[in-house]
């Protein structure tokens, strides 16, 4: 079962949707029209407060959608590639690829989103002034308004991966010149921020608001997860500065698919040192690889029969990539985040061997030690 569906494009960026926005729309559906919408307007039948509260929900998710769409669409402008926009359990994400050239920019594409839901705040809010709040639309835009201004407060808390920290990293960035401090004080601030919502959602809990105390807190572990992986990542991109491809990837020769997995593990595994394989079909074009571990959970009568190409993983989502890129370049593409295999690498059209996460480590850690020598022969 697929986990994202893909709504359309918008401008020729693919929008996307998780199947948790439906658990949210539904949950907000069923907040406004049995509790904020009776509330506000009274004497409506159920179906007309059902009716408002799909309409909410549709309005709150297109907002979350615009405000996405100003990052991708500003990120366009200067030069990063836009892949897509997911909505998802906490709202939205813009896939872009490539680096900002400068700390000016990055606070143009993180600032752009909640001046958007800000904009939206305001409008929204303004309109249900004007026709009244006891209006089944002049609730709606009360209501969508309010969210959105709480939205885009809540995204100015000045903590990586928050808009507003963001716009702190661009700070920092701006007066040191060091982008990678500028990270690790945004992710920083973002693990503090977490701790912060974590604390206060185990209040809320105690304090006899479970449901709230529990959203609260999950946001908060988010929150210090994503600052984490922001920071770690940041530590790799600052351990690939000067590297190429060919410093990390492993050589190898490709595999023929075709083999049972008990000839491919007698011939190729067991005179090996090596833990993940690359495999060709007959045409000679790469299918796929399989790693050691794939292999260990074969069953005995299966490695007898199945060809090894049954066990493989898809090479569809991993980048092709030669020797004489930068090593960064693996660090913009998308790779799932339990994949071993970060790139393919081709020379001449042809497969040579493949980047992996432990290749990667070691390449990072013996750079660290030839920096320290290169500078003591200065």
């Amino acid at each position: 079962m697929r986990s994202t569906f893909t709504l359309g494009r918008i401008g020729g960026i693919k929008v996307g949707i998780n199947w948790t926005v439906l658990v949210i729309a539904g949950l907000i559906t069923l907040s406004l029209a049995s509790g904020i919408l009776p509330s506000m307007v009274e004497g409506r039948s159920d179906a007309e407060y059902l009716i408002g509260g799909v309409i909410g929900a549709i309005g709150l998710l297109g907002s979350i959608l615009a405000h996405e769409l100003g990052h991708a669409l500003m990120g366009r402008r200067h030069g990063l590639k836009v892949d897509s926009i997911t909505l998802w359990l906490f709202g939205g994400l813009a896939q872009l690829e490539g680096e900002l050239p400068s700390a000016r920019i990055e606070a143009k594409v993180a600032g752009i989103g909640p001046a958007i839901s800000l904009f939206v705040g305001v409008v929204g809010v303004g309109s249900a002034f004007l026709l009244g709040t006891g209006t089944m639309v002049g609730a709606l835009l009360g209501w969508l308004g309010l969210v959105n201004l709480v939205l885009a407060v809540f995204n100015l808390l000045p903590g990586a991966p928050l808009d507003g920290g963001r716009l702190l990293h661009a700070f920092i960035w701006g007066r040191t010149g060091d982008r990678h401090r500028a990270t690790r004080s945004a992710s920083t601030a973002g693990r503090y921020i977490g701790f912060g919502l974590m604390g206060i959602g185990a209040i809320e809990f105690f304090a006899g608001s479970v449901v709230g105390g529990l959203w609260t807190s999950t946001i908060g572990w988010v929150l210090v997860t994503a600052a984490g992986a922001e920071a770690r990542n940041s530590e790799t991109e600052s351990g690939l500065e000067g590297l190429t491809i060919g410093q990390l990837y492993e050589p190898m020769t490709a595999v023929p698919d075709w083999l049972v997995v008990d000839e491919f593990v007698l011939r190729h595994v067991l005179p090996s040192r090596q833990t993940n394989f690359l495999l060709v079909g007959f045409d000679g074009r790469p299918s796929g690889y399989v790693t050691i571990k794939d292999l260990t959970k074969v069953g005995p009568d299966e490695r007898l029969v199945q060809p090894v190409r049954r066990f493989a993983r898809s090479l569809a989502d991993v980048p092709v990539v030669v020797p004489g890129e930068p090593a960064k370049r693996i660090l913009n593409a998308r790779q799932a985040a339990i994949s071993p295999v970060l790139a393919l690498v081709v020379e001449d059209g042809e497969p040579i061997g493949m980047v992996t996460r432990s290749g990667m480590a070691g390449a990072i850690e013996r750079a660290r030690l030839v920096a320290p020598s290169r500078r003591r022969h200065r």
